[in-house]
């Protein structure tokens, strides 16, 4: 203890004291804003990315279910009392839909498209609020031969949507079930109208392959017998919970496939990781460059206090000891241009959260920014460490 205080007050004086040579001076200012801005660049990209992967999970929830119920083979299954009792005892599910889904080929006025229709009943959009995004006519009616279609979709075939005043409608063909040779290809197709009624927009991916329609109607079309569903869709109580969840309705359903959102999406949330994991090292990659300067800076220093450096020796002060002074410096360099670069680029994001002013193109969205503290740590974490080691390799020069 008695060593460290002389350590730090020399550490402090050669910190803030300017050097009689004004080149000195000028190299440890340019070597600070490097720092400074690369430290702010690192929290605001990082940010960036966290608001970019809230963003597309929250559109993933525009389109998914929280869990999943699938057959473990096959297409579809059959929705029976036994299951209906599993899901309606279980606490933690808040609401759950029966669906039905298959490829389809879509005609509309002789413009053709492969998508995919997705029967549902009338509890789906207590599970998915896919009806919050019609911006567009309405939803289809229960029972109805009407079909709500997404706007990729219905810009690609100039869907134009039915009315009392002007019906329009959608033919929507399946392949026949059945593994004989096909001999006329004009029977080798199911088929049946619907009426577009609206047009919703969600993802870009998702609004160009799907339809949504009622299930009933949707089983006439695939001829399924009553009650045949490809999956069940749950929204569960609470967000917290669903790992527990899915793991109970697997060991009550071991015929069945229960999937989280991120199970459905393996490549977004691959995609999404990869991303942000990139960037870090990219970022790290720009300070890394930025600290180089710190250590010619804490050089130039070194040579500037040679006479100072010889006279601490001649008091008596190890050369460790002289080290760890200019140990101490480097570190305390990078950590204070830093820190103020960190809070520079907290400020930004945080008028970006209040006050927009960046906007993602061709929208009226506000680019999606969020503050973590686990962003801030890797910051400051990656600062001192990078601040040591330039410090370290600097402090070496002294001999």
């Amino acid at each position: 203890m008695s060593i460290l205080k002389p350590l730090l007050f020399f550490s402090k004086r050669y910190l803030f004291s300017k050097s009689d040579n004004n080149a000195i001076n000028i190299i440890v200012y340019i070597a600070s804003l490097g720092v400074f801005f690369a430290s702010a660049a690192f929290i605001i990209v990082l940010s960036g990315f966290s608001g970019i992967r809230t963003f597309n999970l929250n559109l993933l929830k525009l389109t998914d279910p929280d869990l999943v119920i699938r057959p473990e083979k096959g297409k579809f299954f059959k929705f029976n009392d036994d299951l209906n009792t599993i899901l309606n005892e279980e606490k933690e599910i808040k609401s759950f839909s029966k669906t039905l889904e298959e490829k389809v080929f879509i005609d509309f006025r002789h413009k053709q498209k492969i998508g995919q229709l997705k029967g549902i009943d009338s509890n789906f959009y207590k599970v998915i609020p896919l009806d919050t995004t019609v911006f567009l006519g309405d939803i289809p009616r229960p029972d109805s031969n009407e079909v709500l279609v997404g706007v990729g979709m219905a810009n690609e075939l100039s869907l134009i949507l039915s009315s009392g005043e002007r019906p329009e409608v959608i033919k929507i063909m399946v392949p026949k079930p059945g593994k004989k040779l096909i001999s006329n290809p004009r029977k080798a197709f199911l088929s049946k109208y619907f009426f577009p009624v609206g047009v919703y927009q969600t993802s870009s991916d998702h609004d160009k392959i799907y339809l949504y329609a009622p299930i009933e109607q949707t089983r006439q079309l695939l001829k399924l017998p009553p009650g045949m569903v490809s999956q069940i869709e749950i929204k569960a109580s609470n967000a917290e919970n669903i790992p527990l969840l899915k793991e109970r309705l697997q060991k009550k359903l071991p015929a069945y496939k229960v999937l989280n959102r991120q199970e459905l999406n393996p490549l977004i949330f691959k995609m999404l990781n990869t991303e942000n994991l990139m960037t870090y090292f990219i970022l790290l990659l720009i300070l890394i460059l930025a600290i180089f300067n710190i250590i010619g800076s804490l050089i130039m220093i070194i040579i500037d206090k040679k006479e100072n450096i010889q006279t601490l020796k001649v008091l008596g002060m190890d050369l460790d000891d002289i080290k760890k002074i200019f140990l101490i410096q480097g570190v305390s360099m990078t950590m204070i241009s830093g820190i103020a670069g960190l809070i520079f680029g907290l400020l930004l994001i945080f008028l970006q959260l209040h006050f927009p002013f960046l906007y993602i193109p061709q929208t009226s969205l506000a680019y999606p920014v969020e503050i973590h503290l686990s962003n801030i740590m890797a910051v400051l974490l990656t600062l001192f460490i990078l601040g040591f080691l330039s410090a370290y390799i600097a402090s070496k020069r002294i001999k």
